[in-house]
């Protein structure tokens, strides 16, 4: 699957559903717009935190019902991947969902509100409340000082992220005394919960991040991370669904269920983090007292399997349909265990997914090759330094002394680029069979420059 990363609604638009009888009204679908800066002062509203700065968020106070009890515990949970238009392409795999969408509040009208759309800026969001541009972290990789393009969680580590959390805010607050934790896979889903240690008056709140052979793992120096040794559960789980088609052949849907990479990314890894999720709301008392507790949680499988298997794959439809069951399985567990009218849920997902070229008429961009096409065209110097010194998905990252250098400003790079053509990228090798004819089609709509000016395509 190509990268899931640009501004257009497909991968933007999102479901947003907030269930909590007692406390969340039940409203069913509302035609009102919330965006993902909403989450975090909507979570402070719910829990009685009086300390919430003025951000870019608004409260979603539409959701709540007034005078409400406080919550012992509010759970956010993120569908990694999840976004409308996968939802759509798979309309039978989520019906739980659907039905929580009918006995809460659910926004049709739900966006993440900002570009790129992928993983690590949308979870900064969710926790900061709080856009990109004010929280430092804007894509899977960004440039740092030394001029390397890096992880913006390098060895684990928030400390690129330059805005306070809910949950940095609020815990100390109340002495510490929150739980507050994080049940993911990757560092890039810090975002939500923040910077544990390092926060102001904070502690070491919980990262539980788990590997693709069920362990855990993280940095032990500013987060607390509960030992998991999940070989023999995810074992287990991995049994169960190579019998699932009555077969006992170690496949699933065609895949050995022995590959590590097929495991992750298959409804078995689902069922073994949801596990992992109840075991640590029983361990660590999650929602005993009075005092709420945070927790927040990214089920990251309907995206690994996008990414494997396509979009639309029937392999995406069977892991959404875990994850469905995995969410009728959390609300229970949260009945039983903190007990009814005492939680409060919020699910969304961080962006859609992408289709392939040959489904959706679309051209994958050479970033190389654009990069090369623009700097052959503008850098005129012969220091060894490129002028655009790389092409991703989320944008070019421009040398600004060379644009000095060579007397080029960015809107005269946007006006080349918006006449650029999938000929001109294609460096001479003949286009796929669902681009003949089209050669010469324009690959830019519209240039942004600095996210202030746009050259348009007219």
């Amino acid at each position: 699957m190509p990268p899931h990363t640009g501004p257009w609604d497909f991968l933007t638009d999102v479901p947003l559903v907030a269930f909590g009888p007692g406390i969340i009204r039940s409203r069913g679908e509302i035609e009102r717009l919330a965006r993902m800066v909403d989450l975090a002062p909507t979570a402070a509203e719910v829990i009685g935190f009086d300390g919430w700065p003025q951000r870019a968020g608004r409260v979603l106070d539409e959701a709540l019902v007034p005078n409400a009890p406080t919550p012992r515990l509010v759970v956010t949970l993120v569908w990694d991947g999840g976004g409308d238009n996968t939802l759509e392409a798979h309309p039978k795999s989520w019906p739980y969902l659907a039905r929580l969408m009918n006995r809460g509040t659910s926004w049709l009208e739900m966006t993440i509100g900002s570009t790129p759309s992928n993983t690590p800026p949308i979870h900064a969001t969710l926790g900061t409340g709080a856009w990109p541009s004010s929280h430092g972290i804007v894509g899977v990789k960004h440039r740092a000082e030394d001029g390397e393009f890096v992880d913006p969680y390098v060895d684990v580590d928030p400390a690129n992220l330059e805005t306070t959390t809910l949950a940095d805010l609020y815990d100390p607050s109340e002495s510490n005394v929150p739980e507050i934790a994080l049940v993911g896979v990757t560092p890039w889903h810090l975002g939500m919960i923040g910077h544990g240690a390092t926060a102001a008056g904070g502690d070491a709140d919980v990262a539980l991040l788990l590997d693709d052979a069920g362990q855990s793992w993280g940095n032990a120096a500013l987060y607390e991370i509960p030992v998991v040794e999940g070989g023999a559960a995810l074992e287990q789980k991995a049994t169960a669904l190579d019998a699932a088609d009555g077969k006992q052949d170690r496949e699933w849907a065609g895949h050995p269920v022995d590959e590590t990479d097929v495991l992750y990314s298959s409804p078995a890894f689902v069922a073994f983090q949801q596990q992992v999720i109840e075991d640590h709301i029983v361990e660590k008392d999650l929602g005993v007292d009075e005092v709420p507790d945070l927790l927040y949680v990214n089920m990251k499988q309907p995206d690994d399997a996008g990414h494997k298997w396509g979009a639309t794959s029937s392999e995406v439809g069977a892991v959404l349909r875990s994850t469905d069951d995995a969410l009728r399985r959390l609300v229970r567990f949260l009945n039983t265990i903190v007990g009814p009218e005492r939680w409060v849920l919020f699910l969304t997902a961080d962006h859609g997914q992408m289709l392939y070229p040959h489904q959706s008429g679309g051209y994958a961009i050479g970033g190389t090759k654009l990069a090369n096409d623009v700097n052959t065209r503008f850098d005129k110097t012969d220091d060894g330094l490129p002028l655009v010194e790389r092409v991703t998905a989320q944008g070019a990252y421009v040398d600004f002394d060379q644009l000095k250098t060579n007397d080029v400003a960015l809107a005269q790079v946007a006006r080349w680029l918006v006449d650029y053509t999938v000929r001109r990228n294609l460096n001479g090798d003949p286009p796929p069979d669902h681009l003949l004819g089209r050669e010469d089609e324009l690959l830019f709509d519209g240039i942004l420059i600095r996210g202030r000016k746009a050259v348009l395509n007219c």
